[in-house]
């Protein structure tokens, strides 16, 4: 049974039933008639009220949205100018007329805008695209660039032939709208300007800003690292999750020597260990984290923790192999450790559809575990374990278009290698070059900013109360139990088979022990850490029992 994060759709089926109201395209009806000042119905994506008004002498009419806009207006011209298609593009293309597509807040946004035409005219001399920023009521205008003539067609795998334009971060948030229009001089008729406009309203999310602590792990003196401009790791989750802004800190190293030198085998120079013990490291590295955290209530808002693995530590999938574990994670938690991080991006390698990735290995696999504590589980591709629904089913990219806003870099995900194999895949997965997915995204977004209908991790937990949370996190440290308080659970747990028996004010009463999902093999079973919520219980006394035989027991004076 698995304890999985949700997000409800109730917005974007809200937002559905007014689009289908207010009709498909992208513009008003047309002017002229009999009136001199006359009305198209409502446009698609504005706001309330938003309709274009016509000038008197019929040369012009104003779209009244937030940020009004003026065209030109005269005779047919035939040449089918029309905006096909407007996609934002934040680490992942969307379009903006997709009721499920969302933003994220704070984070800049560029648009690829697909302006279509026959006879391949010369490009508009006006394109406008101004941004209203519902704090202020003021209106920015954005440049919007583009090809010297209108493309007849869409290229798919480049901007080359698209007009894009950026909008800044700091317009980037809820309530925004957006207007864009084409115009020159000549003007057109109404019926074909109404194909050049759009009104954008995007759903977007209020701005998320993680902390991230580094913490540097030391073994017989070698110490993990990341690049000394720490910026590079906040911008490389920036640029490919929804998040605005990383506030990375450095804390103290931690030395690893006397937990885990016992344990390790010698080989070849390196010390190797087992994924058991990379597990208990793992937990070890969580108390850590919590213990710098403080008083925190929940895994999504509380700060992150990266431990870095130095390089003589190598976790190996066996004594004999020459693969190893190179990143490990609570699925919905706040704890990763992955291996030291020298670079984030691979010089020299200048389009994503070159043969190597342009991102560094160990850089994504920081990204991978990332992932993980947003409460995204593995992509089906390359033999993962603990596959998430709401990933694409073979683990790539679904051929939507990515986008990294660190390189500017445009990529087709639908582009296939030399062996005709899809050459993107999920960063959630384990096989090719790697980026996150549209699904993945809104995913993340979902979840990181609360929108997401969380299923309570109490589950089987008795009559605790809803409002009451009373966190224990039980865990086996070599052979004894260890017992602290616990501020929250991760997002996501399954089931045990152990359980705990609490003597409290309401009686003696046994509760189910909930686990820990780790991203490695999902082992978390039977393995731990483990949950149980005491609620508003006065606890007197624990037993912890493991197939019927008790393993360990604590007080009250222990809790």
């Amino acid at each position: 049974m698995m304890i999985r994060v949700r997000r409800q759709a109730t917005l974007s089926a809200f937002v559905a039933i007014m689009l289908a109201a207010c009709g498909g395209g992208g513009g008003g009806g047309g002017g002229g008639g009999a009136d001199p000042l006359t009305s198209s119905p409502p446009v698609l994506g504005s706001t309330p009220g938003s309709e274009t008004t016509t000038s008197s002498d019929g040369s012009s009419r104003t779209i009244n949205a937030d940020c009004a806009v003026t065209q030109n207006l005269a005779g047919a011209r035939g040449d089918n100018l029309r905006i096909d298609s407007v996609r934002w593009l934040q680490s992942v293309e969307m379009p903006s007329d997709d009721p499920e597509t969302r933003l994220a807040g704070g984070k800049a946004v560029k648009l690829r805008i697909d302006l279509l035409a026959s006879g391949s005219p010369v490009s508009p001399s006006s394109r406008t695209l101004r941004v209203y920023d519902p704090a202020t009521g003021d209106c920015t205008n954005i440049a919007v660039t583009g090809p010297a003539r209108v493309p007849a067609s869409r290229d798919p795998e480049s901007l080359s032939t698209a007009y894009t334009a950026t909008i800044p971060a700091s317009l980037v948030k809820p309530g925004m709208t957006a207007i864009l229009a084409f115009d020159d001089s000549n003007g057109r008729s109404a019926a074909e300007a109404d194909a050049t406009f759009r009104v954008l309203a995007p759903d977007v999310a209020p701005a998320v800003k993680e902390v991230l602590r580094i913490i540097p792990l030391s073994l017989l003196g070698n110490l993990g690292y990341v690049p000394p401009d720490t910026s590079r790791i906040a911008d490389l989750l920036v640029r490919l999750y929804p998040v605005s802004q990383v506030d990375v800190r450095v804390e103290a190293p931690m030395d690893i020597t006397t937990l885990l030198l016992g344990s390790l085998i010698s080989k070849g120079g390196k010390l190797l260990g087992s994924l058991d013990l990379m597990q208990n490291l793992l937990d070890t590295v969580d108390d850590r984290c919590a213990a710098l955290n403080g008083r925190q209530s929940d895994p999504r808002t509380a700060p992150k923790c990266l431990a870095l693995i130095p390089d003589n530590l190598l976790f190996s999938v066996s004594a004999d192999s020459g693969g190893q574990y190179t990143g490990l994670a609570f699925v919905g938690g706040i704890t990763m450790l992955t291996r030291s991080v020298s670079q984030v991006d691979i010089t020299g390698i200048t389009s994503p559809y070159d043969y190597s990735h342009w991102l560094d290995y160990n850089a994504m696999t920081v990204a991978h575990e990332y992932g993980h504590l947003l409460d995204l589980d593995h992509a089906n591709c390359g033999g993962a374990s603990g596959l998430d629904p709401r990933l694409y089913s073979d683990g790539r990219l679904g051929g939507v278009a990515g986008y990294d806003a660190g390189r500017n870099v445009y990529f087709s995900t639908s582009r296939r290698n030399s062996s005709g194999d899809p050459m993107f895949a999920d960063v959630m997965s384990y096989c090719g070059k790697e980026w996150v997915s549209d699904r993945g995204y809104l995913a993340a977004l979902a979840y990181r900013s609360g929108s997401a209908a969380r299923v309570s991790a109490r589950a089987g937990a008795g009559s605790v109360s809803v409002e009451t949370h009373q966190w224990l996190k039980i865990s086996l440290a070599g052979k004894d139990w260890r017992m602290r308080r616990a501020g929250f659970a991760p997002s996501t747990l399954t089931a045990s088979d152990l359980r705990l028996e609490v003597t409290s004010d309401q009686g003696v009463e046994t509760l189910p022990l909930l686990a820990a999902v780790m991203s490695e093999h999902h082992r978390g079973r039977n393995f731990g850490p483990f949950y149980a919520d005491l609620g508003g219980r006065q606890v007197m006394g624990l037993r912890l029992f493991s197939g019927g035989v008790e393993v360990a027991r604590w007080q009250a004076s222990d809790l």
